[in-house]
């Protein structure tokens, strides 16, 4: 089973002979390349093209955050997986105002139901569960009056705006509201680097299927990131990234001295953020019983399973359903 390798130390990354060398402060360490799905980096790493054309070869995604996690780009390999059928038809369905709204109501739907169930898990520990819960749902079912793509926005960011409070109570965090670039309080920090984590990993996922990953449909493609990644994530962030977020702080698995607090901003220290990203690779390799499959399957492979789910609905009349959490 390949891994995803993490490097938070400065160095330089070269390739040696059929696999990588990692050289820093005059120690070597050589990384075999069949192991590794991606490399994400987190320190000032000098590399050059021959190394990019390898990793190209070898299908490995390198993706790059600064120093204090912030993601900045991802280096992609050439696809390999093409279909010249399922980009017209993704591209003709971004094009279809009413296969769009159906597939941006899908994914906020599932993203909604996911975030319930998150809540329902600790219900016993949310003062007033109940009525929450109530506005929360009475927030899901204008869903279906959404005329258009930003309208779906629209509900989603008020139905996170009552969320987000609850699950900050659930993590004994104080929050006022979302606050992304730069993060402020330790839940903004949180969030924000775990869904650049999500992001990431679910652009290797996309690479691994036909899916273009520029043509999406809840968010508007543009120049500057891969926003397929991000419609596909939306359904994720509850089941993957929330949930863990309580897990590190209620088991203090990390605690405020794992942050940097500035005046206007919150940044996880090196040590914060290797312990972030160690739990998280722990996390997507979990698995649940898959009622329709009929065995268990990693958090990794329920991401797969998803690309491929919509690439039935791009090519057929089979409506997508987006991953609503059973357990």
């Amino acid at each position: 089973m390949k891994k995803n390798f993490y490097l938070f130390a400065s160095g330089q990354l070269s390739r040696k002979d059929n696999t990588l060398l990692l050289e820093r402060e005059g120690r070597r360490k050589f990384i075999p390349i069949e192991k590794i799905e991606s490399i994400s980096t987190f320190g000032e790493i000098d590399l050059n093209t021959h190394l990019l054309s390898f990793l190209s070869k070898k299908e490995v995604a390198l993706h790059v955050f600064s120093h204090n996690g912030w993601y900045s780009g991802s280096f992609v390999p050439r696809k390999q997986k093409v279909s010249g059928k399922l980009l017209v038809e993704q591209v003709k369905t971004f094009l279809d105002p009413i296969k769009r709204l159906k597939l941006s109501r899908e994914f906020i739907d599932g993203a909604m139901h996911n975030m319930l169930r998150v809540l329902q898990r600790s219900s016993s520990k949310i003062p007033g569960y109940k009525d929450k819960i109530e506005g929360l749902k009475n927030t899901r079912e204008r869903l279906q009056n959404t005329t258009g793509v930003n309208s779906v926005m629209a509900v989603e960011g008020a139905f996170r705006q009552y969320y987000y409070p609850i699950l900050a109570g659930l993590t004994g965090q104080e929050f006022v509201t979302r606050v992304r670039q730069p993060p402020l309080g330790i839940l903004n920090c949180m969030i924000s680097f775990g869904n650049s984590l999500l992001y990431t990993r679910t652009l290797s996922k996309i690479y691994q299927t036909q899916l273009d990953p520029t043509v999406s449909f809840l968010h508007e493609p543009c120049e500057m990131r891969f926003s397929l990644c991000l419609d596909i994530s939306e359904v994720f962030k509850p089941v993957i990234v929330d949930r863990l977020i309580m897990t590190l702080l209620n088991k203090t698995i990390i605690t405020e001295d794992d942050f940097d607090k500035e005046m206007n901003s919150t940044l996880l220290t090196n040590e914060g953020m290797k312990k972030y990203v160690e739990h998280f690779e722990k996390f997507m390799e979990e698995t649940v019983f898959h009622p329709t499959l009929k065995r268990k399957v990693s958090y990794n492979t329920l991401l797969l399973t998803e690309c491929y789910k919509l690439i039935r609905s791009i090519l057929s009349e089979e409506d997508y359903k987006a991953l609503h959490m059973w357990w």
